[in-house]
């Protein structure tokens, strides 16, 4: 066996050290180089490691598993120990890998299995275990599992079934300050309706215990329908028409005319009326004097303390009270009841000027347009 030129520089200083009298004896250089050549053939490094005794190097001129362990002072294989050697630049090297045993838990059992270093998968595969990738390890297929560790395997099933589900009838509350004089009051638009899904679910099974169900999937048969219901909300307009910010309960831009306490009244008409203007009646429009406030106009409307907020409101219909005086402005409601509800309420009136009012002329028509009035 060839030896590096590093080895053989090992082998010439202990050679140096511990024959030096054949180099005496010898007469000198010759009988020195003839010992060197022939350790040179015989003797080399090996390195032993044992798993169980840690490392160290010996000088020898033996290739025998028993002789090179005696030789470095390590234990002798045992029943199931291996030896794996392997050739260096520097010499031999032999491991010693002392066996063990690895506990698997699985299947309610617990067996034992004999190794030397192994993975947790090929460990499985000799215990006789199936697993798939829904199983559960408590290490990773490709882990080497070390002396003292161990291996439980979690059997994982699932069941999954299907069911309809009712979705009770939801209750959406619309705020407005229309009852702002009975604020306990409420007002159904719309009755609901519940709706249908068929549902499917997927339970999750670990060594045949249940730990959780997901739903997986659902269709609606039935949408459900909510109850809509008109509650009282301080300061929420009963008009949906748009207009500037308000700020302190007026405007905050492109006021022409404020009137402040004037007495107002209420009205309602069927659903397809239309005002004095053409203009047809919604939330939002309102009955004026013309000759004070022109048709089309603009205006923001509410009482004093805030506490009733009609809101943006476009000038479109007239009546003999505006016209004699003893109302400044009629506001019109969806139903008689409302409008017997907040009949009568001082207000204060803002008109906004034409430019302002133009910014959300486009805005308000298709409000008007999409006509969104639940109950209509």
């Amino acid at each position: 066996m060839a030896l590096s030129v590093k080895t053989k520089e090992h082998i010439r200083r202990w050679a140096a050290r511990v024959l030096p009298k054949w180099g005496a004896l010898a007469g000198g250089g010759a009988a020195l180089a003839a010992a060197i050549a022939f350790t040179g053939t015989a003797l080399h490094f090996t390195t032993v490691n044992d798993t169980h005794g840690g490392s160290v190097r010996i000088l020898t001129a033996s290739t025998d598993l028993d002789t090179v362990l005696e030789q470095a002072d390590t234990p002798q294989l045992r029943e199931h120990d291996r030896a794996v050697w392997t050739h260096t630049d520097d010499g031999e090297q032999l491991d010693v890998l002392r066996a063990y045993t690895v506990p698997i838990t699985a299947d309610g059992t617990t067996q034992e299995i004999i190794t030397t270093g192994a993975t947790t998968a090929e460990l499985l595969a000799q215990a006789g275990l199936a697993w798939t990738e829904d199983d559960i390890l408590s290490s990773g297929p490709d882990e080497i599992i070390p002396e003292g560790g161990s291996i439980t395997l979690q059997r994982v099933s699932y069941v999954e079934y299907t069911q309809d589900e009712v979705t009770p009838a939801a209750v959406e509350d619309i705020p407005t300050s229309l009852f702002y004089r009975k604020q306990d009051k409420t007002m159904t638009l719309q009755e609901g309706v519940d709706g249908l899904d068929t549902v499917t679910y997927r339970e999750t099974w670990i060594d045949g215990q249940w730990t959780a169900t997901d739903e997986i999937d659902r269709v609606t048969q039935a949408g459900m329908v909510p109850t809509m219901e008109k509650v009282y909300g301080e300061g929420a307009p009963v008009s949906q028409f748009v207009g500037p910010e308000i700020v302190d309960g007026v405007p905050a831009e492109g006021v022409a005319e404020a009137y402040t306490n004037q007495r107002s009244t209420g009205y309602s008409a069927s659903e397809t009326a239309k005002g004095a203007s053409g203009r047809r009646l919604t939330y939002g429009t309102v009955a004026i004097n013309p000759n004070i406030i022109p048709y089309g106009s603009l205006m923001y409307i509410t009482s004093a303390d805030g506490k009733f907020v009609y809101g943006y409101a476009y000038a479109a219909d007239t009546g003999t009270a505006m016209m004699e005086g003893s109302a400044f402005i009629d506001l019109y409601y969806e139903t008689y009841d409302e409008s017997v509800m907040s009949a009568v309420i001082p207000v204060n009136v803002y008109v906004l000027d034409d430019e302002t009012a133009a910014k959300y002329k486009e805005q308000n028509d298709a409000i008007l347009a999409a006509d969104t009035v639940v109950g209509r």
